[in-house]
């Protein structure tokens, strides 16, 4: 970053009562669907995180981290700690990214991004509920400031930054997926920036800090619940359930149980009945789980990946294509908050036994009608993420380094997003909803910057007004 950008983005370091007010108001927003339904909204991924903190027993479809920071809802008695404290962090990355570069008047820049967001987007929606969806966008923007800027934020707010975007990345295996590619990518930057392109040259060291600290959470979590020392649970139950949804499995299945002395998968007795998609086959089909369900299953199932892989690469490569891009519509706010005593409501019952009435009025008991919302947030959405191509190619042609490197790295974040949610697990809304918002977030980040006269134009207009003197 030149001098000029170093003079550019540097502000004071010290709080002052207005930033602490936006902050709160930023915080209330991204709780605010929280507050309208009257309690912490619940997925159903929601009650192992709920159940984690006191029973310590992890299933075998989970990661440990977020359940352990499910403990802010014990110590505070009310899984509104949880919410509270993932909306604070979100903010506080929102905020610092705004005084990073928003810089003239980060304050106001701040409460208006949080507002658009938390009417046009579905990140408080994410940030409301019991789930790690709440930090997928924010550790990528958290990367995003830590690598760029420049020496511009104090000791203290910069290893806040740090903690947030190691918590936050250990809280879903995703997540690893997403910001070790974006590392990858920042390396490559560094490459390109070198050689004349117009982008700026990240510093890497606090973000690989954040990043083996992230290792060190969820490894240490993980240990912390079941005794061993693990990243991720496995996971080939969730791959072989697409390659059913694709019809891979069927046809690998169909080549192999015909032919007399291989390997006959025992799955071949149930290929003629394999349900359409991977949810009905992972967590509803009686086969499944009578072939052992998540544990059972796992060796048949590297079988059949490994053999699709084998038989049919190119039909593989193109159905991963499809699931990618199909995953990148998907941006609907709501997916899968619908009433949940059936499912949660127990958990609450037994942990959290005060707050049971609330849960049992609350707004999401009762029914969301998503509609509206979505009729207006979809293509608000979709349009912003269409919206970053042209705004990319204007800031190259510019050569705007900051506007060009947040354009290009997001645009590179939603897309990957797609690909580890879509076509390595499963296209489901709430996967890209979870960091859509990153779009609304970099076209106002780069707006603000490409509204402006480039250096040329201001260039031109001071030797006019010379000439003209």
């Amino acid at each position: 970053m030149t001098a000029l950008e170093h003079a550019h983005f540097r502000e004071r370091a010290h709080a002052t009562p207005w930033s602490l007010l936006a902050m709160a108001i930023g915080t209330v927003l991204l709780a605010a669907p929280a507050l309208w339904n009257g309690y912490p909204l619940a997925y159903y991924d929601s009650v192992d995180y709920v159940v984690m903190p006191f029973t310590w027993d992890m299933p075998i479809y989970r990661t440990a981290a977020y359940g352990v920071f499910a403990l802010f809802g014990r110590l505070a008695h009310s899984l509104w700690g949880v919410v509270f404290v993932q909306s604070l962090m979100v903010a506080y990355v929102l905020y610092e990214a705004c005084r990073l570069f928003m810089p003239p008047a980060p304050r106001r820049a701040f409460v208006l991004l949080a507002t658009l967001l938390a009417l046009l987007t579905g990140l408080p929606w994410s940030t409301s509920q019991i789930i790690p969806d709440a930090f997928t966008g924010a550790v990528v923007l958290a990367m995003l400031v830590l690598a760029f800027e420049a020496g511009t934020l104090s000791t203290p707010r910069r290893w806040a930054l740090v903690a947030i975007l190691a918590i936050g990345t250990a809280t879903h295996t995703s997540h690893f997926a997403i910001i070790g590619g974006l590392i990858l990518c920042l390396l490559a930057q560094r490459f390109l920036a070198a050689r004349g392109w117009p982008l700026l040259s990240p510093k890497l060291r606090t973000t690989a800090i954040a990043f083996v600290a992230a290792l060190g959470i969820a490894v240490g979590s993980n240990w912390l619940m079941t005794g061993r020392a693990f990243l991720m649970q496995p996971s080939a139950a969730l791959t072989l359930g697409l390659l059913v949804q694709d019809g891979l499995a069927k046809r690998y299945l169909d080549e192999v149980c015909r032919k007399p002395g291989l390997y006959k998968p025992r799955l071949c007795m149930a290929r003629d009945r394999l349900p359409p998609t991977a949810n009905d086959f992972i967590w509803h089909d009686a086969d499944f789980w009578r072939l052992g369900g998540w544990t059972g299953i796992q060796n048949e199932a590297d079988r059949i990946i490994l053999g699709c892989l084998h038989d049919f690469p190119l039909s593989y490569a193109w159905a991963s294509l499809k699931l990618t891009f199909q995953q990148l519509a998907m941006v609907e706010t709501g997916d899968g908050l619908t009433p949940m005593d059936f499912f949660i409501g127990h958990a609450i019952r037994i942990n959290y036994a005060r707050e049971m009435p609330a849960y049992a009025h609350a707004e999401q008991q009762a029914g969301i009608d998503f509609t509206l919302i979505n009729d207006i947030q979809v293509p608000f959405q979709l349009a912003c993420f269409l919206a970053l191509f042209p705004a990319l190619w204007w800031a190259l042609r510019r050569r705007d380094g900051v506007s060009a490197t947040i354009l290009v790295l997001v645009l590179l974040a939603v897309i990957g997003n797609a690909f580890v949610c879509g076509a390595l697990s499963n296209p489901n809304a709430r996967y890209q909803s979870r960091i859509e918002w990153l779009a609304v977030a970099a076209l106002a980040f780069a707006g603000t910057r490409l509204m402006r006269p480039s250096e040329a134009q201001r260039g031109d207009e001071s030797m006019r007004r010379l000439r003209q003197s």
